[in-house]
């Protein structure tokens, strides 16, 4: 076999394993389904994973060592870009397409975004959280991440002059009737599309740090609703430096509620550094799980943290 010939032949092998199954790679995603946690991962095409929860859980997981199974869709070409998943009240498993601004499942695209969550510079539409309302209907909000775009995926012409603007991460809310699917979403068929007032660091230019929000989830604050969000830090050098990590409440209004949960004073070791995009709740009201891409000294992993007394609620409607 001529070498051309077996470094295609290596190239595809490693290609099929790579967007057909094998290891989680890039957990862009997680919901919890029972005992399993349901993974998206951003470096495959066309599935998620779906991990059986240990019996008695750690507070970290290395998702790897769970024996993740590979869950094919039947629509796959439309499962790209994979960075949220959830399930719906109607008991649909959804994963969020950043490339195509879409909330998909097994048959095809259920809602498609209008242009305004466009990715740009790698900054697209990141998250997606669930809660059922009446007649195993949802109301879905899905989370443009924000933060600085990525300049070096910009087209020559767009890229400014000077130092680039930070933007602000933009929460979509929508109701999805049970077992239906909308298609193209018209703006005026949303509940609400409101920007997130992420906390603003101190200081100018390209090593200032400044919030993304990779994911959120429903939360009750008072008497109504709001969100706990994922959020981390980044400058504007390159390459990059993350500073970061937090958990922050926010009402429907967008505004901060209280003062944000630093990740790191929770977390032990290495994995404190860790690229934390995935969030969801393990124990309704209680616990969140987070999930962070792997490289090539952190295994991909998922960390179970239980919220302080004040951020805590019941658990009726999550």
């Amino acid at each position: 076999m001529s070498l051309t010939r077996r470094t295609w032949l290596t190239f595809s092998i490693a290609s099929a394993a790579h967007s057909q199954g094998g290891p989680i790679r890039e957990a862009s995603g997680v919901a919890r389904m029972g005992r399993h946690l349901l993974i998206a991962d951003d470096s495959t095409v066309g599935q998620y994973f779906r991990v059986t929860l240990p019996r008695v859980p750690k507070p970290l997981m290395i998702l790897n060592e769970l024996d993740p199974q590979p869950v094919r869709l039947k629509q796959a070409s439309l499962a790209i870009d994979l960075e949220g998943i959830e399930v719906l009240a109607d008991g649909r498993v959804a994963v969020l397409s950043e490339r195509l601004r879409s909330l998909v499942d097994h048959d095809g695209i259920i809602a498609e975004y209008d242009s305004l969550f466009s990715e740009v510079g790698k900054r697209g539409l990141e998250g997606v959280a669930v809660r059922p309302i009446a007649k195993q209907a949802s109301r879905i909000a899905v989370l443009w991440e924000g933060g600085f775009p990525d300049q070096r995926s910009l087209p020559g012409r767009l890229r400014p002059t000077q130092t680039p603007q930070s933007l602000l991460p933009l929460v979509l809310v929508h109701d999805l009737p049970a077992r239906s699917r909308v298609g193209r979403l018209r703006m005026a068929d949303t509940v609400s599309t409101v920007e997130l007032d992420v906390p603003h660091l101190s200081g100018e230019g390209p090593s200032v740090q400044r919030f993304r929000a990779p994911d959120l989830v429903w939360t009750h604050i008072g008497a109504g609703w709001g969100f706990i969000v994922l959020i981390s830090s980044q400058n504007a050098a390159d390459p990059p430096t993350y500073a970061y990590h937090w958990l922050q409440r926010f009402g429907l209004d967008g505004k901060r509620v209280g003062d944000p949960l630093d990740l790191t004073l929770h977390i032990s070791g290495a994995h404190k550094g860790a690229n934390w995009e995935g969030v969801c709740w393990f124990e309704p009201g209680k616990s969140l799980v987070l999930v962070h891409e792997s490289d090539a000294k952190l295994p991909a992993a998922a960390f179970v943290i239980e919220l302080p007394r004040e951020w805590q609620c019941p658990a009726e409607g999550l």
